[in-house]
């Protein structure tokens, strides 16, 4: 030992004899008790703040992740499911997520403002069973209302998104429609007696289910390529 590591341990050793008993016994595991103390800081740092994924210069974490996790159950009244499928599906909708908000902001659409998100809130509190339900199942998934409504904001940034940039070009014409009945007719009247209903009945709902389903394929067409130009890193190798 130093000189100088001598001399602390000296005065250390010294500074307990001032003390009385009770407390030099307490203090002379101070060091050890210091370095538990201290890993245990790191250790739940860890847990708060280790990054799952980057997309480009943004980042989800492991707490962000588990955030999903608990609103999706809680959305779905279900038990918050962990398996390594369930937060896979979570992560990627995150980064999906995030490369809509990216693409909002570089495009110059309009984002939804607080009313908006405090709107959707009520929706969701409505079919969750009212304010008192609401609130007991806040507490179950171990949950604020503020980081609900964060979530919520970016599912409602998803939906302006699909609105703005590909609904205006699922056009429907009248031939798409017609072909659609009739596909839809053949495998109906294998399963059905009697008369099928017209196509004027049905008209409008089948221009929903088409505009829907060219939305979605345009959707997934973007965030495909909107993916592979991105720099995403899994620091949560599970996650991929």
């Amino acid at each position: 030992m130093d000189s100088r590591a001598a001399t602390a341990s000296s005065l250390w050793k010294k500074s307990l004899r001032c003390l009385p008993q009770t407390a030099r016994e307490r203090f002379s595991n101070f060091p050890i008790l210091l370095v538990f103390f201290c890993l245990a800081l790191l250790a739940h740092a860890e847990v708060i703040d280790r990054l799952a994924i980057t997309v480009g210069r943004q980042v989800i974490t492991e707490l962000q992740l588990d955030e999903e996790l608990r609103v999706t159950a809680l959305l779905n009244q279900k038990p918050v499911d962990r398996s390594i499928s369930a937060r896979r599906a979570a992560a990627n909708r995150l980064i999906e997520q995030l490369l809509v908000r990216r693409e909002m902001e570089l495009s110059r659409y309009p984002l939804p403002e607080p009313k908006d998100v405090d709107t959707y809130l009520q929706k969701v509190e409505e079919q969750l069973g009212g304010p008192s339900q609401f609130e007991q199942l806040l507490s179950r998934y171990d949950l604020s209302e503020d980081t609900l409504k964060a979530h919520l904001a970016l599912q409602l940034i998803t939906l302006r998104f699909v609105e703005y940039r590909f609904k205006p070009e699922a056009v429907v014409s009248e031939a798409d429609i017609s072909a659609y009945y009739q596909r839809e007719l053949s495998v109906w009247s294998t399963q059905h007696t009697g008369l099928p209903p017209a196509l004027s009945q049905v008209k409008e709902s089948i221009r929903q289910t088409l505009t829907e389903e060219r939305t979605d394929q345009a959707l997934d067409a973007w965030l495909n390529e909107a993916r592979r130009q991105a720099r995403i890193v899994y620091v949560d190798a599970t996650l991929r």
